[in-house]
């Protein structure tokens, strides 16, 4: 079995309800909780939406993992570990999607369709569509919007993010040189003054939970407090 995980920053939770299912027209809503226990930026309780376009079918079955350890899937665990979110690279699912289907819009040329499937502690689900997207519920970036409306560092992240796909103190160097030639040595400040006030009100988590909602893997406390270290100590030339 070819397979691609997916999720890189969030993990379903193993002893969450089983998730919420939302139609309209050719897509599918899919809203359940996420693992706070794995994930620093993640808190108890937070909820997460994968959200199908294109959407051929579906199902929701009540596989967990105790039985699909057991072999009571038709793929097996070496095959294709249980608990995470996949593309199925080579599935036959014209030929053997399990029977409990719910048929969104069987209209939907097949060509293109891709194979989803996302395991949770009591249920398996799987969806037939052309394409996916995935977010956190909480709405920090608004939370930020209102405490720092300059949005100093929120801009530095964003642009960060854009560049480079990993969160080392060699790239934190390197982008703060390359932020001084796209802003200013001004802009810089301004995200150095903000970093005081951030610190002051203790809202770090609020802007690990937007790095995390940036798409900047492996982002952690760790690695945030390394950018504002490589931020507060330049001095300006």
């Amino acid at each position: 079995m070819k397979y691609k995980k997916l999720n890189t920053n969030w993990s379903a939770d193993s002893n969450a309800s089983r998730p919420e299912i939302s139609e309209e027209e050719n897509e599918i809503k899919l809203t359940f909780n996420l693992n706070s226990s794995a994930y620093e930026h993640i808190d108890e309780g937070e909820k997460g939406t994968l959200e199908f376009h294109d959407v051929y079918k579906y199902r929701l079955g009540a596989l967990n993992d105790e039985g699909y350890l057991k072999g009571q899937f038709r793929n097996r665990n070496d095959q294709l570990p249980w608990g995470e979110f996949y593309e199925l690279k080579n599935s036959n699912w014209q030929k053997n999607f399990p029977d409990d289907e719910v048929l969104v819009n069987p209209s939907v040329k097949p060509k293109g369709l891709r194979h989803f499937i996302l395991f949770l502690e009591d249920a398996t689900f799987e969806c037939i569509a052309r394409d996916f997207e995935f977010s956190f519920d909480h709405s920090v970036a608004e939370e930020l919007y209102d405490k720092y409306p300059k949005g100093y560092l929120s801009h530095y992240l964003s642009m960060f993010s854009r560049t480079f796909d990993t969160p080392s103190t060699n790239n934190f160097k390197a982008y703060t040189d390359l932020y001084l030639q796209m802003e200013s040595l001004k802009e810089l400040k301004g995200v150095q003054e903000e970093i005081k006030k951030i610190k002051s009100n203790n809202d770090l988590h609020l802007f690990l939970k937007l790095a995390n909602r940036s798409g900047i893997e492996t982002f952690g406390l760790k690695q945030l407090n390394e950018m504002i270290k490589v931020i507060e100590g330049f001095k300006g030339r």
